[in-house]
């Protein structure tokens, strides 16, 4: 065999390991980007949950409100990363009008199953975040993954683009 026909092999050899190692890290990163996207679907789901129970046990009691509860049948797993900050936004607004309300009548919050539900709404409030923070941090490596040679390269022949952030900015809801 001659020198050059060794080396084109080597060469070949190299950039099948390199093609293949570089698909394994972006399929990976990918994949574990979809996993924290799922883990703020589920917060989501249920933040929306406690509180439409919180909704109707103040219907239950007769007290008077505006506080819309979302349906938990429109949240599924692999909303867009847009969806997913487009119902945060909609679950602090009914937050800030819940605890206005609050304000007003704090008598509900006597009652054990009504705090418990508060309780739990208010935690999936603090999940929510940490997820969207996990989420944002392994997209934004996903995303700087597949913006370099030869990671580009191969990112565009397995048809994958980089993907949006969570961009919802969590209010103070103290104010």
């Amino acid at each position: 065999m001659k020198i050059g026909s060794v080396l084109l092999i080597v060469f070949l050899i190299a950039v099948a390991v390199t093609f293949i190692y570089v698909t394994v890290r972006i399929n990976s990163l990918e994949q574990k980007s979809r996993d924290k996207s799922s883990e703020i679907d589920g917060c989501l789901w249920d933040r929306a949950f406690q509180l439409s129970k919180l909704v109707a046990l103040l219907t239950n009691k007769g007290i008077e409100h505006s506080i819309e509860a979302l349906d938990v049948n429109t949240f599924g797993l692999g909303m867009s990363a847009t969806l997913q900050a487009t119902y945060s936004e909609k679950m602090d607004v009914q937050d800030v009008a819940l605890r206005e309300l609050l304000k007003e009548h704090k008598e509900v919050l006597d009652d054990p199953e009504f705090k418990q539900h508060l309780e739990k709404f208010n935690v999936a409030r603090t999940e929510l975040f940490k997820a969207s923070v996990a989420y944002n941090k392994c997209t934004n490596e996903f995303n700087s993954s597949i913006s370099g040679f030869p990671s580009s390269w191969i990112a565009a022949i397995h048809k994958k683009s980089s993907r949006n952030l969570f961009g919802y900015y969590f209010r103070n809801l103290d104010d």
